[in-house]
């Protein structure tokens, strides 16, 4: 089980600041902490974004428990605006990281100039459960207006086929559109929204770990009732998706 946030600032940063987080109803938010999910204690994933190239970039991942050892240095940081590559995350979903339920984590940045600052933060209940199955790929269309710094969701999703009736669970995601960085799933009923890391082609490099069950199971649904997706990046009107799916009944 596992959720994805995200913070978003741009500004000139010249020593270690907080970033904002973006708006979310899912966690606690309070000034430039989110809380952690007493529920998903654990981070199991991050990316970190600064459309720069100077020397001087950094990114943290700092909460009070982090701090009586040391704050967590992210890295690759992505010179760019979106995480934009197979090995830009920081794969922590088989040995994640201990935090402490309900404690405030912040994400600090320093950089060079006023540029776009962005990570992305999943949390979750432990190490990963991969699962497999009979696994089918359907793609799905949306045409959401994207929102810097605000997840944007999709309303309902144009399927390219028709789901037969019955039961599904969610198993991967890949999703595209030209200034997309994140999505995430939100399923009605559920309180979690996991995500993946977007790519901004049809031919990109998003992280393979995203599909197929190699995450585990993002969460269930029947056919009449399909998820939807909230979206972050910028001006997009029309998103892609593929999502992976197991047919339990």
């Amino acid at each position: 089980m596992f959720t994805m946030v995200a913070y978003e600032s741009t500004a000139s940063l010249a020593v270690l600041t907080a970033l904002t987080p973006v708006p979310d109803g899912t966690v606690a938010v309070i000034g430039n902490d989110i809380r952690v999910p007493a529920a998903l204690p654990y981070a199991v994933g991050a990316a970190a974004v600064i459309n720069s190239s100077a020397a001087t970039l950094r990114m943290q991942l700092v909460s009070p428990s982090l701090r009586a050892i040391f704050p967590v240095d992210m890295s690759p940081i992505t010179n760019g605006t979106f995480v934009n590559g197979v090995n830009n995350t920081m794969n922590l979903w088989f040995t994640p990281l201990p935090l402490v339920a309900l404690e405030p984590l912040d994400v600090f940045a320093q950089n060079a100039a006023a540029v776009l600052n962005r990570a992305l933060v999943w949390f979750g209940d432990g190490p990963v459960k991969p699962t497999i199955g009979k696994i089918y790929t359907i793609r799905a269309t949306a045409s959401a207006t994207l929102v810097t710094a605000t997840w944007v969701n999709s309303g309902s999703l144009t399927f390219a086929s028709t789901l037969p009736a019955g039961h599904y669970q969610l198993v991967g995601l890949r999703s595209w559109s030209a200034n997309q960085c994140a999505a995430r799933v939100f399923f009605v009923g559920y309180q979690w929204r996991p995500g993946v890391a977007a790519t901004q082609t049809e031919g990109g490099n998003d992280p393979l770990y995203q599909r197929y069950g190699q995450l585990g199971v993002f969460g269930e649904f029947d056919n009449t009732v399909p998820p939807t997706i909230d979206f972050l990046g910028a001006t997009d009107t029309a998103e892609t998706m593929y999502l992976d799916l197991i047919k339990t009944s």
